[in-house]
């Protein structure tokens, strides 16, 4: 997890300048809760007039925070100036909108909201995707066969902005200057499930050729006859995220999308139950990154006339 400063003050305005709404409304939500120690939620509740659930809400951020609350709290708790200012300035932050709000607002899941406003800061990402390609590979061809028909969109105009949502997001995570260290797992099966044409799934494999070959991103497949991955569907996990922050940032976070649910792992031993899965699905159940592309390689050759 990131670690916890003595003095806070300062990684806080280091960090603000980059942290997204979202970031900005985890760090706050930690520091508050760190900052309220032993003191019930029911106190802290009384100090600014509300619930014990808007306490909860806005320590796990789950909720845009109120300004004047956030003040109130950082008196009741006794901070001093330099920490309500780095408060106040994150609360500030947290409020405004995300990236993806003001032209993908409607298409953009629910569930996927915090992933997507923090996924972009991470130092490293770990991803494994068992039914499809990876969102953060797909091409907008392939995204676009798979919105059709997975999520049954039939309206053009509806299509056509979630693929640029796709291409986006693949935007802000890998074409900044500082990208994460990214290791995509994938099912090998996804080299053979079909969305759309031949053209399309040869455009596709091209693309995993090409992010293959970027510093920092590992693309493996894992093999058909792993228990680890079966172990891994069984449970539900169609997918799973990983994502680190550096000094300042967020705690760590697994994210995990199944068949009928969403959710975001970050108590110690749930967090640490889903990394080294993640792990050993790595370490013992996906081929090497050059064996894996030689797999890319003849799926591209199945598709290319």
């Amino acid at each position: 997890m990131s670690a916890v400063p003595d003095d806070p003050v300062g990684i806080f305005r280091a960090f603000e300048r980059e942290a997204t709404p979202t970031a900005a409304a985890v760090i706050l939500g930690v520091e508050l809760r760190k900052l309220r120690g032993e003191l019930p939620a029911k106190v802290a509740a009384k100090a600014i007039g509300a619930s014990v659930s808007k306490i909860s809400r806005l320590e796990r951020a789950e909720s845009p925070p109120d300004i004047r609350d956030v003040r109130d709290l950082a008196d009741r708790y006794g901070a001093d100036a330099g920490t309500r200012e780095a408060l106040e300035q994150l609360a500030i932050r947290a409020r405004e909108p995300e990236w993806f709000q003001p032209h993908f607002n409607d298409c953009t899941a629910h569930w996927l909201r915090r992933l997507f406003g923090l996924e972009a800061l991470a130092t490293d990402l770990m991803t494994y995707e068992s039914g499809v390609v990876s969102g953060l590979l797909q091409t907008s061809e392939y995204a676009r066969e798979i919105i059709r028909t997975g999520l049954h969109a039939r309206e053009h105009d509806e299509v056509e902005r979630r693929v640029q949502l796709r291409k986006e997001r693949q935007l802000r995570v890998f074409d900044q200057a500082t990208p994460p260290r990214t290791v995509v797992l994938m099912d090998q099966a996804v080299l053979r499930r079909r969305a759309g044409s031949d053209q399309v799934m040869a455009g596709q494999m091209l693309k995993l050729l090409e992010m293959s070959d970027r510093p920092g991103v590992s693309i493996r497949f894992v093999k058909e006859d792993s228990a680890l991955a079966a172990n891994a569907a069984s449970a539900g996990s169609g997918s799973m995220t990983h994502l680190k922050f550096g000094v300042g940032g967020p705690p760590t976070i697994v994210y995990l999308e199944g068949y009928e649910e969403a959710s975001y792992r970050t108590k110690e031993d749930d967090l640490e139950r889903h990394v080294q899965l993640l792990l050993r699905l790595s370490g013992e159940a996906a081929a090497s990154t050059a064996e894996s592309r030689e797999m890319v390689v003849e799926a591209l050759g199945r598709f290319t006339p």
